[in-house]
Protein backbone atom coordinates (compact mmCIF):
# COMPACT_ATOMS: atom_id res chain seq x y z
CA UNK A 1 0.00 0.00 0.00
CA UNK A 2 1.37 3.47 -1.11
CA UNK A 3 1.01 6.16 1.41
CA UNK A 4 1.62 10.28 1.05
CA UNK A 5 4.47 11.34 2.53
CA UNK A 6 4.78 15.28 3.43
CA UNK A 7 7.67 16.88 4.50
CA UNK A 8 7.83 17.33 8.02
CA UNK A 9 7.89 21.23 7.91
CA UNK A 10 4.65 21.06 6.29
CA UNK A 11 2.93 19.31 8.49
CA UNK A 12 4.41 21.06 11.39
CA UNK A 13 2.79 24.68 9.94
CA UNK A 14 -0.02 22.43 9.66
CA UNK A 15 -0.46 21.60 13.42
CA UNK A 16 0.87 25.06 14.39
CA UNK A 17 -1.51 26.82 12.49
CA UNK A 18 -4.68 28.53 13.73
CA UNK A 19 -8.18 26.87 12.95
CA UNK A 20 -9.34 29.79 10.53
CA UNK A 21 -6.05 29.24 9.05
CA UNK A 22 -6.92 26.06 8.58
CA UNK A 23 -10.58 26.69 7.66
CA UNK A 24 -8.97 29.38 4.50
CA UNK A 25 -6.30 26.86 3.34
CA UNK A 26 -9.03 24.34 2.86
CA UNK A 27 -11.33 27.04 1.07
CA UNK A 28 -8.37 28.39 -1.06
CA UNK A 29 -7.50 24.86 -2.09
CA UNK A 30 -11.52 23.95 -2.87
CA UNK A 31 -11.43 27.05 -4.64
CA UNK A 32 -8.67 26.30 -7.09
CA UNK A 33 -9.77 22.50 -7.78
CA UNK A 34 -13.23 23.85 -8.78
CA UNK A 35 -11.69 26.64 -10.93
CA UNK A 36 -9.68 23.90 -12.57
CA UNK A 37 -12.81 21.56 -13.07
CA UNK A 38 -14.97 24.34 -14.66
CA UNK A 39 -12.13 24.90 -17.08
CA UNK A 40 -11.93 21.38 -18.04
CA UNK A 41 -15.54 20.92 -18.53
CA UNK A 42 -16.33 24.28 -20.23
CA UNK A 43 -13.60 24.15 -22.60
CA UNK A 44 -15.40 20.59 -24.35
CA UNK A 45 -18.78 22.65 -24.40
CA UNK A 46 -17.99 25.61 -26.30
CA UNK A 47 -16.25 23.61 -29.11
CA UNK A 48 -19.38 21.17 -28.86
CA UNK A 49 -21.64 24.52 -28.77
CA UNK A 50 -19.88 26.62 -31.22
CA UNK A 51 -20.21 23.28 -33.62
CA UNK A 52 -23.77 22.88 -33.19
CA UNK A 53 -23.80 26.28 -34.34
CA UNK A 54 -22.03 26.05 -37.87
CA UNK A 55 -23.92 23.22 -38.05
CA UNK A 56 -27.42 25.07 -38.28
CA UNK A 57 -26.27 27.39 -40.66
CA UNK A 58 -25.59 24.75 -42.68
CA UNK A 59 -28.58 23.60 -42.16
CA UNK A 60 -30.33 26.63 -42.86
CA UNK A 61 -28.20 26.99 -46.14
CA UNK A 62 -29.07 23.49 -47.34
CA UNK A 63 -32.61 24.27 -46.66
CA UNK A 64 -33.30 28.05 -48.23
CA UNK A 65 -31.05 25.95 -51.55
CA UNK A 66 -34.01 23.45 -51.66
CA UNK A 67 -36.85 25.65 -50.86
CA UNK A 68 -35.04 27.84 -53.84
CA UNK A 69 -34.54 24.51 -56.22
CA UNK A 70 -38.38 23.26 -55.00
CA UNK A 71 -39.89 26.40 -56.44
CA UNK A 72 -37.88 26.74 -59.21
CA UNK A 73 -39.14 22.95 -60.25
CA UNK A 74 -42.44 24.17 -59.84
CA UNK A 75 -42.52 26.98 -61.78
CA UNK A 76 -40.77 25.45 -64.81
CA UNK A 77 -42.95 22.09 -64.74
CA UNK A 78 -45.57 24.49 -65.17
CA UNK A 79 -44.56 26.44 -67.39
CA UNK A 80 -42.84 23.56 -69.56
CA UNK A 81 -45.74 20.85 -69.54
CA UNK A 82 -47.33 20.09 -72.78
CA UNK A 83 -50.74 21.05 -73.91
CA UNK A 84 -51.19 17.04 -74.12
CA UNK A 85 -53.53 14.71 -75.98
CA UNK A 86 -57.24 14.67 -74.80
CA UNK A 87 -57.29 10.89 -74.32
CA UNK A 88 -54.63 10.02 -71.70
CA UNK A 89 -55.51 6.24 -72.29
CA UNK A 90 -54.40 6.34 -75.73
CA UNK A 91 -50.96 8.34 -74.64
CA UNK A 92 -50.38 5.97 -72.36
CA UNK A 93 -50.94 3.30 -74.99
CA UNK A 94 -48.55 5.14 -77.57
CA UNK A 95 -45.25 5.32 -75.23
CA UNK A 96 -45.55 1.51 -73.27
CA UNK A 97 -46.28 0.31 -76.66
CA UNK A 98 -42.96 1.94 -77.79
CA UNK A 99 -41.09 0.34 -75.18
CA UNK A 100 -42.69 -3.09 -75.48
CA UNK A 101 -44.54 -3.09 -72.06
CA UNK A 102 -47.86 -4.53 -71.34
CA UNK A 103 -50.17 -2.95 -68.69
CA UNK A 104 -53.19 -3.38 -67.48
CA UNK A 105 -55.83 -0.44 -66.70
CA UNK A 106 -57.68 -0.77 -63.50
CA UNK A 107 -59.93 2.46 -63.85
CA UNK A 108 -63.57 1.62 -65.23
CA UNK A 109 -64.14 5.29 -66.42
CA UNK A 110 -62.24 6.68 -69.15
CA UNK A 111 -63.61 9.96 -68.14
CA UNK A 112 -61.73 10.28 -64.79
CA UNK A 113 -58.90 12.72 -64.87
CA UNK A 114 -56.29 10.27 -63.87
CA UNK A 115 -55.76 6.51 -64.81
CA UNK A 116 -54.53 3.51 -62.77
CA UNK A 117 -52.62 1.01 -64.66
CA UNK A 118 -51.18 -2.40 -63.87
CA UNK A 119 -47.64 -3.65 -65.90
CA UNK A 120 -47.28 -6.93 -64.66
CA UNK A 121 -43.89 -7.63 -65.78
CA UNK A 122 -41.21 -4.71 -67.12
CA UNK A 123 -37.69 -4.04 -67.33
CA UNK A 124 -37.27 -1.16 -65.43
CA UNK A 125 -35.17 0.92 -67.59
CA UNK A 126 -38.03 0.40 -70.21
CA UNK A 127 -40.76 1.95 -67.96
CA UNK A 128 -38.62 4.40 -66.64
CA UNK A 129 -37.94 5.73 -70.33
CA UNK A 130 -42.13 5.29 -71.04
CA UNK A 131 -42.50 7.14 -68.22
CA UNK A 132 -40.35 9.94 -69.28
CA UNK A 133 -41.25 10.17 -72.19
CA UNK A 134 -45.12 10.43 -71.48
CA UNK A 135 -43.85 13.16 -69.15
CA UNK A 136 -42.24 14.91 -72.28
CA UNK A 137 -44.56 14.38 -74.94
CA UNK A 138 -47.73 14.63 -73.54
CA UNK A 139 -47.34 16.36 -69.82
CA UNK A 140 -48.93 12.59 -68.22
CA UNK A 141 -47.14 12.34 -64.68
CA UNK A 142 -46.92 9.63 -61.95
CA UNK A 143 -49.81 10.19 -59.47
CA UNK A 144 -48.55 7.86 -57.64
CA UNK A 145 -46.40 4.52 -57.49
CA UNK A 146 -45.97 1.17 -56.23
CA UNK A 147 -42.83 -0.44 -58.06
CA UNK A 148 -41.81 -4.47 -56.82
CA UNK A 149 -39.10 -6.31 -57.45
CA UNK A 150 -39.75 -9.55 -59.24
CA UNK A 151 -37.58 -12.66 -59.50
CA UNK A 152 -36.02 -11.92 -62.91
CA UNK A 153 -32.91 -9.24 -62.40
CA UNK A 154 -34.28 -5.52 -63.46
CA UNK A 155 -37.83 -6.24 -63.94
CA UNK A 156 -40.53 -4.94 -61.77
CA UNK A 157 -44.10 -5.02 -61.54
CA UNK A 158 -46.11 -1.75 -60.89
CA UNK A 159 -48.94 -0.12 -60.08
CA UNK A 160 -49.19 3.26 -61.22
CA UNK A 161 -51.66 6.65 -61.00
CA UNK A 162 -51.19 8.85 -64.47
CA UNK A 163 -52.61 11.95 -65.04
CA UNK A 164 -52.29 15.02 -66.94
Amino acid sequence: MMSLRLPRSFLQAWDAGRPSQRAATITVVFIVMLVVAMLVAVAPLRDADEHARENLAHTRAVADVARARLAENATLARSAAPAGQQDLRAAIDKALSVQGIRYVPMSASSTEPMLRIVVESASFDALVRALEALARDDGVRVVDGVFDARVEPGTVRAELALAQ
